[in-house]
């Protein structure tokens, strides 16, 4: 069993490219767990949770890295590496990634708690290996990056981030599994060089809204969330799944989204949008195959960090709450200042108004 398996996941290619395509199907790109815990690639919640944070920590890290170690060696700038590691590991498990699924959430907490030293170490044995030296995306081993792993053009020749982190430093996977390239665990069955597809709803006129939110697809995301340079709330709605959920949430982002635009400075800080993913799969590294209503702050100038909102409560959120989550996640001035302002000056009535208690004739 064991020979097969192995042999099995030396098959597994990694993603060539990316296309949307227009199409009403579900994604077939899913990983499966079994009643047991254990994925289709025999990995359990704790093996899981470590290469989600490898993921989710590169995404970011290894640009700052990168940059620390093109820094001139003066006293100014030691410790650099030891407070751009830090910054990123004290977030890694609220990550979309890793908060989406309860058990993979919980696996690593439980090893940042016992082995967050250790995680941090294997960036500093990154450095002294040689790492963050642009190697380009054809590695001299010959095999070319996937283009969601193009922080890997930074490693030195034979490092493997799974035996590092996973296996060497935390233990959270087997050896069996640790021995493996990352890329070896992707879920996607495409082979090598075919183009990975996402559902996306037709091309929409631009500023479109939809219950007084900016309406985004799968082929507008990265224009306007990642791209954009003010913060944005993305809200992933499920409309056909709960309407009444989905009916509270949008009315109290909508509101939202009209106190920012009621300000001609505070405009320009803040977007809310809408992606509907009965009809749109929302391009990774910021979405999952998860069918669940999420809601995240993209932050100015650091949209790869997304900050998730952990509770939803079936959308029964008021406009408090949804400013509450703006000042404690943007690390924008300006945005923080008028959702204070708000919280502040605008009355009771507006700021804890429960749609979902309102009466029928107001609805």
């Amino acid at each position: 069993m064991r020979v097969a398996f192995v042999a099995a996941l030396l098959l597994i290619p990694s993603v060539a490219a990316l296309e949307v395509v227009r199409v009403d199907k579900p994604s077939s790109n899913t990983n499966h767990i079994f009643a047991n815990g254990i994925d289709a690639y025999g990995r359990d919640a704790a093996c899981r949770a470590c290469h989600a944070v490898i993921r989710a920590l590169n995404e970011n890290l290894i640009e700052k890295l990168v940059a620390v170690r093109s820094l001139p060696r003066t006293p100014s700038n030691y410790g650099a590496a030891d407070a751009a590691i830090e910054a990123a590991i004290a977030p890694a498990c609220r990550l979309s990634a890793t908060w989406r699924d309860a058990d993979v959430r919980r696996a690593c907490e439980g090893m940042m708690e016992r082995g967050e030293d250790a995680v941090a170490a294997t960036y500093h044995r990154w450095l002294e290996r040689g790492g963050g030296v642009d190697r380009g995306l054809e590695r001299t081993s010959g095999r070319r990056i996937g283009v969601q792993d193009a922080w890997r053009r930074y490693d030195p020749e034979g490092w493997n981030w799974n035996y590092e982190l996973c296996g060497r430093a935390t233990r959270t996977c087997r050896e069996e599994l640790a021995l493996h390239e990352l890329e070896e665990f992707d879920e996607d069955n495409e082979s090598e060089g075919d183009v990975r597809r996402y559902r996306s709803e037709q091309e929409l006129s631009k500023g479109e809204t939809v219950d007084g939110m900016l309406k985004v697809t799968a082929g507008t995301f990265h224009e306007e969330v990642v791209r954009r340079e003010a913060d944005v709330i993305a809200y992933v709605g499920f409309p056909k799944q709960d309407k009444w959920a989905h009916f509270y949430t949008a009315s109290v982002l909508g509101s939202v989204r009209e106190m920012f635009y009621g300000n001609e400075t505070a405009r320009e800080t803040l977007e809310i949008v809408f992606v509907d993913g009965t009809h749109n799969d929302v391009p990774p590294p910021y979405g999952s195959d998860a069918q669940t209503p999420t809601i995240a702050l993209f932050g100015a100038g650091n949209k790869n960090w997304p900050r998730y909102m952990t509770d939803m409560n079936d959308g029964k959120l008021t406009a408090f709450e949804i400013l509450n989550f703006i000042m404690r996640t943007s690390s924008s001035l300006a945005t923080v200042r008028h959702a204070n302002w708000l919280t502040e000056t605008l009355p009771s009535s507006v700021l804890y108004r429960k749609v979902w208690e309102a009466d029928d004739d107001e609805l």
